[in-house]
């Protein structure tokens, strides 16, 4: 249950104060970003593998803990219409996010939904199985001016304090990028003013 209260709370805040990672992902067409410890796995998947048609980069992060807990995260980001920001209110988001998970999630917690100058974002907090085991489920919608960003986040197996750690931290590095730069910019001041000699 603690688990599951501390996946509510990582839906509607956005933190930036965090250790160095490693691996950012956020290629030059996508306005959002997701920070992973090591290089995420990508994959090119197409809807119409014959044509080649509507092709997308999949990118995938695991982290496997003693076997009994794991982290998973499937992170999707496209190109969109000039309209499409207008288009997905509230509702049409929290629609996308429940068929996106409609095979995931056996009991759906929370939902919530906020709108900034330049993006909207959707989030969904429920309850899956994998085989037998639990698993906490995440998943985001971001809907940019340009791009779209859907995030997918799985807590499978066993409480581990590793897992639950890695899960909550790849989670706060979503944002959008000028947000991300902003706050590391102000924490770069701040650091500045700390270590300044008294």
């Amino acid at each position: 249950m603690l688990r599951i209260l501390l996946a509510l709370l990582l839906i509607p805040t956005l933190s930036f104060a965090q250790e160095k990672t490693t691996s950012t992902y956020g290629p030059d067409f996508c306005e959002f970003s997701v920070t992973f410890p090591s290089d995420p796995y990508k994959s090119r998947r197409c809807d119409d593998s014959a044509k080649k048609e509507r092709c997308y980069d999949l990118i995938s992060y695991t982290q496997v803990y003693e076997l009994s807990s794991t982290v998973n995260f499937r992170i999707i980001c496209n190109p969109i219409g000039d309209d499409v920001l207008k288009a997905y209110s509230p509702e049409v988001m929290q629609a996308t996010l429940k068929a996106m998970t409609k095979q995931s999630v056996v009991q759906e917690f929370n939902t919530s939904f906020r709108e900034e100058e330049k993006f909207k974002q959707a989030g969904l907090v429920g309850e899956g199985l994998v085989g037998r085991t639990p698993t906490i489920y995440i998943a985001q919608l971001w809907i940019g001016e340009k791009s779209a960003l859907s995030v997918e986040a799985e807590l499978i197996g066993e409480a581990m304090p590793e897992a639950d750690t890695l899960f909550r931290d790849v989670l706060m590095t979503v944002g959008h990028k000028d947000d991300v730069a902003a706050a590391e910019k102000a924490e770069e001041a701040k650091t500045a003013e700390d270590d300044k000699p008294e």
